[in-house]
């Protein structure tokens, strides 16, 4: 065993060492040591060469004396940190504390040295006690400050993912829009920067704001905002009550403009649907409103939606509705969208308890806009339509419907309050035990187009239902309908942002926000923040492959809300 050791060495430099000895001690030919060693011959002679002129590094490094020499920062730190693990610090908490006091420590020396002081893992902990341990700690924590953004050249945040909207954000115009409009801001905070914060929250589902304190020491999230932290709870939740309805439809309607810049909006036909977000104080001034998942009306506000059918994107959103607007609700938003994009939309489809029949005939008479909705039944309906003998059968071409053999009836009828005929098309076979009345002004489309069309409503059922299960737009902590308004805008806004995250990785295209959140989002990393560029540095995650491809293709994206610094990205 010890000759092979002398003879096939492994070690690149004993290798090197073993041959050089042979060619001068031993006085074999370049060609022997050569074919001995496993070199060529050119190499032989070059080490040869260069071990004369004593170009080559040495072989052997001298031998230390006594215990390692640790860095003097080390050094410094020690006894902070054996401290900090004394008020019961994990070693990733310790390393945070330290960031925060200018000792540039990585977590692997620091359990080295609370290895070499004898100190055991620690014990594991609940959440309750990691918060009290958190919170020993004597400095509070930092106001946010827009000059403090550069405060800390390494930050670390729990929601790395977050940083890849930024592209997203910059390409949108987004960050544009919110410092044109006249939102509130400050010479602490500018209004760009505290719109950014409360989209930070949005994006990773905070389900109400005051829960904002969860994050006073994730620095990384307030460098999204180009802060140094996210604003406290008073500012954050105080802020949203400073801004009118005035200025969330003007946002609405510059988004609306990008949005149809990008083709996000194509206007063909919009699904409106209501939704009433309740109120669970005991004290409010609020309207009963019909809530469906409770089966009962409750305290709540009534918010209106609209959305893309073909792209499914939402494009509006109004929360401070009454009993006696909304019926009156969707002219306005035909104003909106007329103003926004320059058009009106083709055709809009919504259930019966949306609007009027009054209405109806104004979207007909004065817009000239198509409508696809349902007929009230009456109280003889279920008697008329049994008399009827000739229907049609159709066959849905939506192949993920249950039920797609259908017969159908058609005629032109007339119903109170509109001017001329309507088409109304009665549907079975759908799986409910009553027939469905559609009714239109389209006498040109395919009865099977029509239903098929409003069959679709449920996507936009679906996308209200995205914004409770993630954005939670039912925990309204508030009866101020404006902070309402202001938050659903913002909701709608986080929204397409993920939608279009979605549509960025092959395996996420239909995947909802929490889907996208849980595997692309939410992860720790690092955030370098230099003088000309911030660096999001991700940690290991399942799915970071898929992220290294997508921001491969990016173009080279500069952030104005962080001094125009260049965006970089890289991986553990």
């Amino acid at each position: 065993m010890s000759k092979p050791f002398f003879i096939d060495p492994e070690d690149p430099m004993q290798k090197r060492y073993e041959a050089l000895r042979a060619s001068f001690v031993d006085g074999l030919s370049a060609g022997e040591v050569a074919k001995q060693f496993g070199y060529s011959v050119h190499t032989i002679n070059a080490l040869r060469r260069d071990f004369k002129a004593g170009a080559l590094p040495p072989f052997f490094r001298p031998l230390t004396r006594g215990p390692k020499q640790r860095r003097p920062s080390t050094l410094m730190a020690k006894d902070r940190i054996i401290e900090l693990r004394k008020q019961n610090y994990s070693i990733e908490e310790i390393e945070e504390v330290l960031l925060r006091e200018r000792y540039d420590i990585t977590a692997k020396t620091i359990g080295q040295v609370l290895k070499d002081e004898g100190f055991a893992r620690l014990f594991r902990r609940t959440h309750v006690e990691r918060r009290i341990a958190l919170q020993q700690a004597k400095d509070p924590a930092e106001i946010a400050h827009v000059k403090q953004f550069c405060a800390h050249e390494l930050v670390k945040t729990a929601y790395v993912g977050v940083f890849l909207f930024i592209p997203m954000i910059v390409d949108m115009q987004l960050d544009t829009l919110f410092n044109q409009i006249g939102f509130f801001g400050s010479k602490q905070i500018p209004r760009r920067n505290y719109l950014m914060s409360f989209l930070a929250l949005k994006l990773i589902g905070k389900e109400r704001l005051s829960h904002v304190n969860d994050l006073n020491f994730d620095y990384g999230l307030g460098a999204f905002a180009g802060l140094n932290v996210l604003p406290k709870i008073a500012a954050i939740t105080q802020y949203s009550y400073r801004n009118p309805h005035n200025l969330v439809v003007n946002l609405l309607k510059k988004w609306n403009q990008v949005l149809k810049e990008k083709g996000l909006i194509k206007g063909q036909h919009i699904n409106l649907d209501f939704h009433s977000t309740p109120h669970w104080g005991e004290e409010s001034q609020l309207q009963n409103h019909w809530v469906p998942t409770r089966g009962k009306a409750m305290k709540s506000v009534l918010c209106f939606f609209a959305q893309d059918l073909e792209t499914t994107y939402l494009c509006y959103s109004n929360g401070q509705l009454s009993k006696e607007d909304a019926p009156d609700e969707i002219l306005n938003f035909v104003s909106f969208y007329k103003s926004s994009h320059g058009v009106l939309p083709n055709c809009l489809v919504f259930d019966s308890k949306l609007t009027t029949y009054k209405n109806l005939n104004v979207l007909d008479k004065d817009f000239d806009i198509k409508f696809i909705t349902l007929k009230r039944r009456g109280k003889k309906i279920v008697e008329n339509i049994q008399k009827i003998s000739n229907w049609t059968k159709i066959r849905l071409s939506k192949t993920t419907r249950k039920y797609r053999l259908l017969k159908l009836y058609q005629e032109p009828i007339t119903i109170k309050d509109y001017d001329g005929q309507l088409r109304q098309i009665i549907v079975t076979g759908t799986g409910r035990e009553l027939p469905m009345l559609i009714i239109t002004n389209d006498f040109e489309t395919p009865a099977k187009q029509i239903i098929e069309t409003y069959a679709q409503r449920w996507l936009i059922e679906n996308n209200i239902q995205e914004n409770v299960d993630f954005f939670s737009i039912n925990a309204l902590s508030s009866p101020i309908i404006v902070k309402v308004d202001f938050d659903i805008a913002m909701t709608l806004i986080a929204n397409t942002l993920y939608k279009i995250m979605a549509g960025k990785f092959k395996l996420f295209e239909k995947a909802k926000p929490k889907t996208i959140y849980r595997n692309i989002i939410e992860g720790a990393g690092k955030i370098y923040i230099r003088s000309n560029t911030v660096m999001v540095v991700f940690g290991k995650k399942a799915f970071n492959p898929l992220i290294m491809d997508w921001i491969s293709s990016l173009p080279e994206v500069r952030v104005p809300w962080m001094g125009n610094k260049l965006l970089q990205y890289d991986f553990e």
